[in-house]
């Protein structure tokens, strides 16, 4: 029993007033769940000199469901010092404290007091869940053996398989309760929020909203409506509902809307918002850490994530990048064989192996390990809602490079339109690849001419040079060979030059071979000519003359005008 009036007072048979009449009682206020103002009632009545210990109970209480918990702990520490107390009080106090220091974290703390509580059923749920926040396994077990079929435990059951990440379970849970009250429409909160923890964030949309139907001033319905219009959509439709819940209307949840409206503005405001928030909202170290990745600071990033073990997937996710980064900058091989491990951790979980992360978990630690034929069956599984993502379309593409789909991985990098990307050079490395592979070595020619200049520039040559060798397309190879020998001069840039121009010779050669007496020029003989043009152009090569004097005789020879 939340009260200990079970029902209103009689009233006076001498007439009383109106005004006495209709004078809320700290009951109205309490039913209504208008906790300021029940407060403002006790206040006035502690102002009043009421030293009532029940004030100051019924005070504390006020303070916890106004998620106030440690004013509530302050109160409730407050009253337990007092010499005498009521019995009903001093039976409960310990368990009160409990169930303060448990919503702030402090689980030691809790796990002593609840010690001193009388057995209760709120006694036995509360160790339950003190037993999963401590991972002590073998009293969690135990604890779960020993709940009962009603809806206290049975919710207890359920939210412990929502932190563990078994959400399905957890559904089912929900699902049964459901069955038989459908009168509890916060269940459909709960429900929601599995789903969207899975991924299915229109069913999570559609469940949520049954509940907003009855509750639309819900702050956390409203967050996860939120939240879902992010996933869905984008960060501005997300930041519209937000900004819905006022928060000169609600106390509760408001630094979890602040939290999330960084997230929906993509980081804006990041390093005064969430700072603050790294103790209060899981998510937000996590979030910081991710900010720090993004501004390229990686050792500030695992600054971050070092002093917690991992223990949800995003965790272990933004490990793993920042080990990356770090391989990439310092070539740490430990750093890459973390990063593989924490991938393949996410991408294993019987919790996320079938979820969209786990699958792009799963497929980077493949991706790491250059074992790119399983990358594809992991990415090639979630392709379709990835079909406009430019970061999904770029590693997809750079596998189907590794495993000789060139004509595919070319559609799926000239699909891509963010500059960053399109910018780098592994971008422009693997689309002059699959253009030399796919036998149009004349556009990776463009690619190469246009970053003239660049640092990336002569990586992208030798790349061509080489490639378009390998696959018989002198002409490139010449340019690309020419262009080298210009910026480099060694020895073996002269030889590749030598071995292109030849090849279109031979190339030459073929042609006319083909074609009989008749045919004077084609296409082959053409890029002779301009292959010659390098060799004989304003700077001639000191070594070209034994290279081109027997192709000029053989072409004379043939009628060839060169």
């Amino acid at each position: 029993m939340i009260l200990s009036r079970s029902k209103p007072a009689s009233e006076s048979r001498s007439g009383s007033s109106s005004s006495k009449r209709n004078f809320p009682e700290l009951e109205d206020y309490l039913l209504k769940r208008d906790y300021v103002g029940a407060l403002t009632m006790l206040e006035f009545l502690a102002a009043d000199g009421s030293a009532d210990v029940w004030v100051r109970v019924w005070t504390a209480w006020c303070w916890f469901h106004l998620a106030e918990y440690r004013r509530a702990l302050d109160v409730y520490l407050e009253v337990k010092a007092r010499e005498t107390l009521d019995s009903r009080i001093g039976d409960t106090i310990d368990l009160d404290l409990a169930v303060c220091y448990f919503y702030l974290g402090m689980y030691a703390e809790s796990q002593e007091a609840v010690e001193n509580a009388p057995k209760c059923p709120l006694k036995h749920r509360l160790q339950f869940h003190l037993a999963h926040k401590l991972g002590d396994e073998e009293v969690l077990m135990a604890a779960h053996a020993a709940l009962r079929d009603v809806p206290e435990d049975q919710l207890s059951l359920a939210a412990v398989h929502y932190l563990r990440g078994h959400y399905q379970e957890a559904i089912d849970v929900y699902k049964k309760l459901l069955l038989d009250r459908r009168t509890y429409m916060a269940l459909n909160v709960y429900v929601a929020l599995c789903y969207y923890k899975l991924d299915y964030y229109d069913v999570s949309q559609e469940v949520v909203g049954v509940y907003l139907a009855h509750h639309p001033t819900s702050t956390v319905a409203g967050n996860l409506k939120a939240c879902n219009l992010f996933k869905l959509y984008n960060g501005k439709s997300a930041e519209n509902e937000l900004k819905q819940i006022s928060s000169d209307q609600h106390t509760f949840g408001q630094d979890l809307v602040k939290h999330n409206l960084v997230v929906f503005k993509n980081g804006e405001g990041a390093l005064k918002v969430l700072p603050g928030l790294i103790d209060v909202v899981p998510e937000a170290r996590l979030n910081l850490a991710g900010y720090k990745l993004r501004r390229r600071e990686p050792l500030e990033a695992r600054a971050l994530l070092e002093p917690l073990p991992p223990t949800s997937p995003l965790h272990y996710i933004l490990r793993a990048v920042v080990a990356v980064r770090l391989y990439n900058d310092t070539g740490d091989e430990e750093q890459m064989k973390t990063a593989m491990q924490s991938f393949h951790v996410v991408g294993s979980s019987a919790a996320e192996c079938d979820t969209i992360p786990g699958r792009q978990c799963m497929a980077s630690s493949y991706f790491l390990a250059s074992q790119f034929d399983e990358v594809l069956v992991y990415l090639n599984s979630i392709k379709s809602f990835f079909i406009n993502d430019d970061t999904f379309n770029f590693n997809y593409a750079q596998a189907k490079v590794a495993t000789g789909l060139y004509r595919e991985a070319e559609e799926s990098l000239l699909g891509v339109r963010d500059e960053a990307i399109t910018g780098s050079f592994t971008y422009l490395a693997c689309l002059c690849r699959c253009h030399v592979m796919n036998r149009e070595a004349h556009l990776a020619w463009e690619i190469c001419v246009k970053s003239a200049g660049t640092p990336d520039n002569f990586a992208l040559l030798q790349l061509v040079a080489n490639d378009s060798y390998r696959m018989g397309q002198f002409l490139v190879a010449a340019k690309a060979f020419h262009m080298l020998d210009r910026l480099d001069g060694g020895p073996e840039m002269w030889e590749g030059l030598r071995g292109a121009v030849c090849g279109c010779a031979q190339a030459a050669a073929a042609e006319r071979a083909r074609a009989g007496a008749d045919q004077q020029r084609g296409p082959a003989a053409a890029e002779l000519r301009e292959a010659l043009a390098l060799l004989r152009g304003p700077r001639p090569h000191a070594r070209a003359d034994h290279i081109t004097r027997p192709i000029l005789k053989w072409a004379q020879q043939n009628r060839i005008p060169i």
